[in-house]
């Protein structure tokens, strides 16, 4: 009769401390989709096109444009903070300026 030979149980690699900031936590909700807030619509027309911020072309630029397409797509590929980072001077300045000179 043959003894059976022990196999030596598989050893599991450490657990690895990561730094919060090296843990991204997707834009996904529950239910898998992307949230997108009114908030984020206004932050992606403010930093995209700032000429649109009255409320009639607010709402159409919006609708016309699909923003709130753009913005999951932008969530998704994680460029959302870079765009709505960056923000042109105000629409009005220039024409101070020209008024002052």
């Amino acid at each position: 009769m043959t003894t059976p030979t022990r196999r030596k149980p598989k050893r599991q690699p450490p657990a690895r401390d990561y730094p919060s900031f090296q843990l991204y936590q997707p834009a996904l909700d529950l239910f898998g989709g992307v949230v997108v807030t009114d908030d984020d619509l206004y932050e992606w027309v403010a930093s995209v096109s700032p000429v649109h911020l009255n409320e009639r072309a607010y709402d159409n630029y919006v609708q016309r444009y699909d923003v709130a397409s753009k913005v999951r797509a932008a969530k998704l590929d994680r460029r959302f903070d870079a765009i709505t980072a960056r923000r042109p001077p105000p629409y009005h300045a220039r024409l101070a300026l020209h008024a002052i000179l």
